[in-house]
């Protein structure tokens, strides 16, 4: 970066959670995958990260708690107010209720409302008058997913010429479901205010340059790979790919020293699988589909096991507490039906798991089961594959999850509407050679420790200032009908 300049990150909310006991704040940084890749990338850079702190009123003392936590991170964070009102319109309203399942795919659950498109703009407009007041003209500003689509137009409102980029954490989707949601226009056009923009597969990438070759006139394409650029309104906009990963040394490491007497399910041969609770996860395809292969393989009964760990979701919406009730529902029928005294076929998890224990689950376990109805890429798999150690699991990845158009060529893609297609991978998985296995891990893990986090981070900025970018990982538009078909 620039001599002077600073990295300003944004994102809706600050990675921190503040708690109050017999009267005392305390403040800690909190999981997720957006927070631990960020950490990664924003380690050593004098970087600083804005965004709400998770609490309505924010006190002087909560202030100086909040600065102090970030800094022994290496970044310096700055909370934003919001009101009872921009928190409920803004997240549980359009962010939650109408591009989150738009964006991906379930567009039955939104709800359109005025009033949410009102807070949507009012928050972005916040955001935008917080940047002005800690930013300078050379720095850098980052900002992060679906709440801030407008917010470089705000920018430009105000009078601020900063250099933004924007890195969409979830798929951009086509134009046919894009094209139902009333601010269409206005998206688009908040988004084309970003010099960068990028996205995980050049799915997505595809997708948002054919609603902008619908919707918006006067666009002119320049250049294509690696980086698309485009000229709007005297502009030039650079549009790239960039799938996230994650710190591999940090996950291998410490797989490494990680304890099999402590992996709490020895007897068996395990199918992983950790989600968080969302209709986004395909966890009812799931449990039906190890449900039936339970019912087609019998020999497998006593030997077999799914560990399925939910994490809870801080979205308060009915569509999770419904899906909460049916998955359990449907995880304790299953387990009556099968289960003897002596084994119980799936071991639900309902809690976020410890990273300890989160380690040794995925070094031990046979096999990972992302199992995605629509992600923007899923970490799962790519902290699955760093632990593998010895090489010997397997992947059993969605072909609708982001990380498939890396992984493609050593997972085992399903559809996660296929319920015969998915028990038959099970079967497959538990029945490969092993040393065909192994071959495949390995290619994985070689993958993922060059393409890892550190790569993503520093080729964004790196972009976005304006060098050379020449190291992208293949990558492929779509996946042929023919690779999905070869079996594992």
């Amino acid at each position: 970066m620039n001599k002077g300049s600073n990295l300003i990150v944004v994102s809706a909310v600050l990675p921190i959670h503040i708690t109050k006991e017999k009267g005392e704040y305390s403040v800690q940084i909190s999981p997720g995958g957006l927070v631990t890749a960020l950490k990664q990338v924003l380690h050593r850079r004098k970087a600083l990260w804005i965004g709400w702190a998770g609490s309505e009123k924010i006190t002087p003392k909560m202030k100086n708690l909040i600065f102090e936590e970030g800094k022994k991170e290496g970044f310096l964070l700055y909370p934003v107010s919001l009101t009872e009102k921009e928190i409920d319109h803004f997240f549980n309203g359009f962010s939650n209720g109408i591009i989150w399942p738009m964006f991906h795919t379930f567009q039955s659950y939104c709800r359109f409302e005025p009033e949410y498109w009102t807070a949507y703009k009012e928050v972005n407009k916040k955001f935008a008058r917080y940047i002005k007041s800690i930013s300078t003209e050379n720095d850098l500003i980052w900002v992060h997913d679906y709440h801030f689509f407008l917010l470089p137009e705000f920018l430009k409102k105000l009078g601020l010429k900063r250099k933004t980029a924007f890195f969409l954490h979830i798929p951009f989707p086509n134009p046919e479901l894009f094209f139902k949601i009333p601010w269409r226009v206005e998206i688009l056009k908040g988004l084309l205010n970003y010099d960068l923009i990028g996205f995980h597969t050049f799915l997505d990438r595809k997708h948002f340059l054919d609603c902008i070759d619908e919707l918006v006139d006067g666009v002119n394409v320049l250049s294509t790979d690696p980086i698309t650029e485009i000229k709007y309104e005297g502009r030039s906009i650079k549009i790239g790919v960039f799938p996230i990963s994650i710190d591999f040394e940090y996950y291998n490491s410490n797989a490494e020293v990680s304890s099999y007497e402590n992996f709490p399910y020895k007897n068996y041969r395990v199918v992983l699988g950790i989600d968080r609770l969302d209709y986004t996860k395909g966890l009812l395809q799931k449990i039906k589909s190890f449900r039936r292969f339970l019912e087609k393989y019998p020999q497998f009964h006593k030997k077999v096991i799914l560990v399925q760990a939910i994490a809870p979701n801080i979205k308060k919406l009915p569509e999770y507490d419904e899906l909460k009730k049916d998955l359990e529902h449907l995880i304790a029928e299953t387990n009556g039906y099968f289960g003897t005294p002596d084994w119980t076929p799936i071991h639900y998890l309902p809690k976020r798991m410890k990273f300890r224990e989160l380690i040794n689950l995925y070094r031990y376990s046979d096999a990972c089961w992302v199992n995605s109805i629509k992600d923007g890429m899923n970490l799962v798999g790519k902290e699955y594959i760093a632990c593998q150690v010895e090489n010997k699991g397997a992947l059993i990845l969605s072909e609708f999850a982001g990380a498939a158009a890396e992984l493609k060529d050593y997972a085992c893609l399903v559809n996660p509407y296929d319920i015969e297609g998915c028990s038959e991978a099970l079967h497959r998985v538990f029945s490969k050679d092993p040393n065909m296995k192994i071959k495949k891990m390995i290619n994985l893990r070689n993958h993922i420790k060059r393409y890892d986090i550190s790569w993503w981070g520093n080729t964004i900025l790196e972009t976005a200032f304006g060098k050379k970018i020449v190291d992208f990982p293949e990558l492929e538009e779509d996946i042929p009908l023919h690779e999905l078909l070869k079996s594992f």
